[in-house]
C-alpha cells in the first residue's frame, strides 16, 4: 500500500504533488464553487420564460469570471494567501476590512435565502407556510452550530458534494422544475414586488447578480500564473460549472411533466436536508466573519446573523419577495467582493509593516473559526463543497 507523505499534503489531506496539474486545478475549482447554488438556482430561475432567466446569462457571467481568474491570477492569485490578505497586501487593512464585512453580510443575508429554499423543498409550495418553516429551519441550524461548533469533515463535505449533485440531476432528469422556492408563487415576488426590468439588459441583470450566488469560493481559489497547468485546470473548471449551469438552469420544455409524486417528495425532502446542513455550516463562518471584526465571541455572531436572516425572511414575506429576490443580497455581496480583488489585483502590493500577529485570512485561519467548507457565501455558498 502506498502510504502519503504528511510533509507533502496540506491541511485537507490534498496531495501538494498534484496541486500543479489540470485534474487537479479543475477538481479545486469545482469544489470551491458547487453547492447549494446548483439545487437552488435552478429552482429559482429554471420555471420562469424569458431568455435572461436561462442559461445564456449563466454563460455570460461565467465567462466574465473566467476573465477575472486570469487578472488576478497574473497579481499572484489568492490560492495561497486567501482572498482578504491578497486586498491587504495591495489596498490596505480597511479594504480588507470591507470584504470581510461584505462576507459577513453576504452570509447572514444568504441564510435567508438558503433557509427558504429548504422551506420549499420540503413543503413543495413558497407560501406563508415556507416563510414560516424557513424561521424554523434558520433556528434549529443557529441551535446546532452553537452546540456544536465544528464543520463535518472533508470527507463529509465531499459526500455532501455528490449529494447535491446526484439530486440536481435527479431533478432535471425527472422533467422538473424544481418544485416550492421559485414556482410557487410565479406571478408574484419577481415582479409584484417591483423588482422587473424594462428590457433584456435590465432583466439579464437582474438575474446575473443572484447567480454570482453560485460561484462564491472562486475569489478565494485562483492560482498564480506562473502555475500554468493549475491556472488552466481552474479555467477549465469554470468551463465544467458553467456547462452544469446551463443544464440545470435551461427552462423544461413544453411536453415536460412534473415527477412523480413519491420522487418529488423524496427527492424535495433529500433536497431540503442538504440545504439545512449548508446554512448550518455557513452561520459557522458568519461567526467567523464576526468574530474578525468585532473581536466579539462567535455566540455573538451566531445571534447577530440568525436575525439578520429572520428580518430578511419576514420582510421578503411582507414584500411578497421569492427565493430569485433574495437571492440578490448575497450575490450583490459576492460582486463586490470580486470587485475589490479586481482593483487589488492592479495595485502593487503595500509595503508590509512587522505587527503582533499575522493578521491570518479568515478563510485560512483555525479550523475551528474558519468558514468549514472553505467557500465564502454560500449557499454561500462551499466550500458551497
Amino acid at each position: 500500500m502506498t502510504r502519503t507523505d504528511p510533509t507533502r499534503t496540506d491541511p485537507n489531506g490534498t496531495d501538494l504533488t498534484r496541486r500543479g496539474t489540470w485534474p487537479a486545478g479543475a477538481a479545486k475549482a469545482l469544489g470551491a464553487v458547487l453547492g447549494a447554488g446548483a439545487l437552488l438556482l435552478p429552482a429559482a430561475f429554471a420555471p420562469r420564460p424569458g431568455p435572461w432567466a436561462g442559461p445564456w446569462t449563466g454563460i455570460a457571467v461565467a465567462g466574465a469570471l473566467a476573465g477575472w481568474c486570469l487578472l488576478v491570477a497574473l497579481a499572484g492569485g489568492t490560492e495561497d494567501r486567501g482572498p482578504v490578505v491578497f486586498v491587504r497586501e495591495r489596498l490596505g487593512p480597511g479594504p480588507a476590512r470591507a470584504a470581510t464585512a461584505l462576507y459577513f453580510g453576504g452570509f447572514a443575508t444568504g441564510q435567508a435565502a438558503v433557509a427558504l429554499g429548504a422551506a420549499g423543498f420540503a413543503l413543495g409550495d413558497s407560501g406563508w407556510r415556507a416563510y414560516a418553516a424557513a424561521a424554523l429551519v434558520l433556528g434549529t441550524a443557529a441551535a446546532y452550530a452553537w452546540c456544536v461548533p465544528r464543520g463535518p469533515s472533508p470527507a463529509a463535505r465531499q459526500l455532501r458534494t455528490a449529494a447535491v449533485l446526484a439530486l440536481a440531476v435527479a431533478w432535471r432528469a425527472l422533467g422538473g422544475p424544481l418544485p416550492g422556492p421559485g414556482s410557487g408563487d410565479r406571478a408574484g415576488g419577481w415582479a409584484a414586488g417591483g423588482w422587473a426590468a424594462d428590457g433584456w439588459a435590465g432583466a439579464a441583470l437582474l438575474v446575473a447578480v443572484p447567480l454570482l450566488f453560485g460561484w462564491v469560493g472562486l475569489e478565494g481559489a485562483v492560482p498564480a500564473a506562473a502555475r500554468r497547468r493549475a491556472l488552466g485546470g481552474t479555467l477549465l473548471g469554470i468551463a465544467l460549472a458553467a456547462a452544469l449551469y446551463s443544464v440545470l438552469l435551461a427552462a423544461p420544455g413544453p411536453a415536460a411533466q412534473a415527477p412523480p409524486p413519491a420522487a418529488a417528495a423524496a427527492l424535495g425532502l433529500g433536497s431540503a436536508a442538504l440545504c439545512w446542513t449548508y446554512c448550518r455550516t455557513n452561520l459557522h463562518a458568519t461567526a467567523a466573519r464576526w468574530t474578525e471584526l468585532t473581536g466579539r465571541s462567535r455566540g455573538g455572531g451566531l445571534v447577530a446573523a440568525g436575525l439578520i436572516a429572520l428580518g430578511v425572511l419576514a420582510l421578503g414575506r411582507a414584500a411578497r419577495w421569492d427565493l430569485p429576490v433574495l437571492l440578490i443580497g448575497p450575490g450583490a455581496a459576492t460582486a463586490a467582493i470580486y470587485t475589490l480583488i479586481a482593483v487589488a489585483a492592479v495595485r502593487r502590493p503595500r509595503p508590509q509593516e512587522p505587527t503582533d500577529h499575522a493578521h491570518a485570512d479568515p478563510h485560512r485561519a483555525d479550523p475551528d473559526h474558519a468558514d468549514p467548507d472553505g467557500r465564502v457565501l454560500e449557499g454561500a455558498a462551499r466550500s458551497a463543497g
